[in-house]
């Protein structure tokens, strides 16, 4: 029996499996930007975690959505991958499928949905050498932005209908003003969302802005005596507020009532308020 007769067998066994085992891919509505680099190994296999729908079960399975999904198409693929600038793929190949000729290529998002392989562009091809066991992607197809992988053969059956295809989402952050600036100035998270495509600062309470570098002063309510405030929105290690005080108040948080007793204003004695706005010292003899 030649290879390629043994390989056609072992499709048709797959494909059935295939076939009775749809998987809905599962993810999370929000992942954490991680300080250090991950290794993701992706089994290439029709027997697990093929996905059909392109904008349903592969994208938005387990996650409650209001995505329009009216032009969905069925595109039987690997679950999609959404990964970090810096990750480290790397495809490990089906024992069955382990033949001489299969490649993996780098294509367009329409030549992925319709397994169309460009065969005068190897440049494209992920692997110097034909797929056999586990090969690590060169990180020149993991840049910022997503990709497209589709299984690639001279002749034979299409592996890339059959579900033998991947998309990888490459996210970079931008949690940090400076390279050596603690992510979100240490006030928040740095996040993504399923559907974006970059890691950005969620700030916690106080804080805002880009890098969660300002406080909104005025969530304290610094400004005593129902004095109201205006926010400045300086950084947040600075004065960012205004009080503004009613007559007979004064002081930079509106607590300096004029014409009351105020701290240290009796040199050597206690101050007594005698009305709203008058005070007396007590005074030690011998002074007055």
């Amino acid at each position: 029996m030649t290879d390629k007769l043994i390989m056609l067998v072992n499709l048709v066994v797959l494909h059935s499996m295939f076939i009775n085992g749809r998987t809905t891919c599962k993810r999370h509505l929000m992942e954490e930007w991680r300080t250090q680099p991950s290794t993701y190994v992706v089994n290439w296999t029709v027997t697990e975690n093929i996905c059909l729908e392109f904008y349903g079960d592969c994208c938005f399975g387990d996650v409650n959505t209001k995505m329009n999904t009216s032009g969905n198409q069925v595109v039987p693929q690997i679950c999609p991958l959404q990964i970090q600038l810096g990750d480290i793929l790397i495809i490990s190949s089906e024992p069955s499928l382990q033949y001489p000729e299969i490649n993996v290529m780098n294509v367009s998002e329409a030549s992925f949905i319709d397994c169309l392989q460009n065969t005068t562009t190897e440049d494209q091809l992920l692997f110097g050498c034909n797929l056999k066991g586990m090969h690590t992607v060169n990180s020149q197809w993991l840049s910022v932005g997503t990709h497209y992988f589709i299984t690639v053969m001279p002749s034979g059956p299409s592996l890339c209908q059959l579900g033998l295809r991947l998309n990888v989402t490459v996210k970079e952050q931008f949690c940090q003003e400076y390279l050596s600036s603690e992510l979100c100035s240490g006030h928040g998270k740095c996040l993504t969302e399923i559907w974006s495509k970059i890691y950005s600062c969620h700030c916690q309470p106080p804080f805002s802005g880009k890098y969660c570098q300002e406080l909104d002063s005025c969530s304290c309510k610094p400004c005593k005596n129902n004095g109201s405030n205006t926010n400045k929105r300086e950084k947040w290690n600075k004065q960012g507020y205004e009080c503004i005080c009613h007559p007979q108040i004064t002081g930079i948080n509106c607590s300096e009532i004029i014409g009351q007793c105020q701290p240290h204003i009796c040199f050597h004695r206690n101050c007594r308020n005698i009305i709203a706005n008058s005070f007396i010292c007590d005074c030690e003899e011998p002074f007055s």
